[in-house]
């Protein structure tokens, strides 16, 4: 089985032009890096090893070691480890620390039932309040990952993000972006195991599924693109179920 694999694209596309902001003074400015606190870096690390499967689901955190290799104190490890327990991607054992979410059929059809209700409903309420600019967003995102090197599973993943957002960014409400930002992380780990299923399944074609998605968004069919997009996150779900028996069951 192979290893979870885990924006800057969005990033890119969506910030607007910052020059009529003022001039920064870059010699003394500080840089982003510099700005974060430890525990900051330390969650952000910690959290894309988890999602990419560099750290095993199940795996029982071991804080010292850990500490040397981020070089950072064990406190802002804990309050990190802490962040990822809030999002769902570790648990706190009683005096015993904390350990990788283990994964499940129950838990990734559960994620997965709850990505898509919140992910839905923010995709009716960015298509009730989309401009022309949200949508020329969602094409350039589009475009960018239909060329995506099939090989190339970090920029498949990094410009499959960047799409998803997209669809939502015109969504008013930031905590339903938010939830589903959680919710995605969630199901991060468990799409990536579907990734060579994806390169080898004839009966699939996903980026035909983004295409007919962005295509029904952009023309305003908000219930054909909310139909599209709860199929796309249930094919998801049942190609790795699919794909691995041996970690989910047999089909029912």
């Amino acid at each position: 089985m192979s290893a979870f694999r885990s924006n800057a694209y969005f990033e890119l596309i969506c910030v607007a032009p910052l020059g009529t902001l003022g001039a920064v003074n870059e010699a003394t400015a500080p840089t982003d890096a510099a700005r974060l606190t430890d525990a900051t870096r330390a969650a952000r690390r910690l959290r894309g090893e988890i999602l990419r499967g560099d750290v095993p689901p199940g795996t029982k955190l071991k804080l010292v070691p850990l500490a040397e290799r981020y070089a950072v104190s064990r406190g802002p490890l804990r309050e990190a480890a802490s962040r990822l327990a809030a999002e769902g991607l570790l648990t706190i054992e009683d005096q015993r620390g904390f350990r990788v979410a283990a994964i499940s059929r129950a838990d990734l059809l559960d994620v997965t039932e709850t990505r898509k209700r919140i992910e839905v409903l923010a995709l009716r309420d960015a298509m009730a309040h989309g401009d022309l600019a949200w949508e020329g967003r969602i094409m350039a995102a589009l475009h960018v990952l239909d060329r995506a090197p099939p090989t190339d599973r970090e920029a498949f993943a990094q410009h499959h993000k960047a799409f998803h957002e997209a669809l939502v960014s015109a969504c008013p409400s930031g905590y339903l972006r938010r939830f589903r930002v959680q919710l995605y992380g969630l199901t991060e780990r468990y799409r990536n195991l579907a990734a060579e299923r994806y390169a080898s399944a004839a009966d699939r074609d996903v980026a035909a599924e983004h295409r007919d998605l962005a295509a029904a968004v952009v023309a305003r069919q908000t219930d054909r693109a909310c139909d599209l997009l709860a199929a796309h996150l249930d094919e998801t779900a049942q190609t790795l179920i699919a794909a691995y028996p041996h970690l989910f069951g047999a089909q029912p």
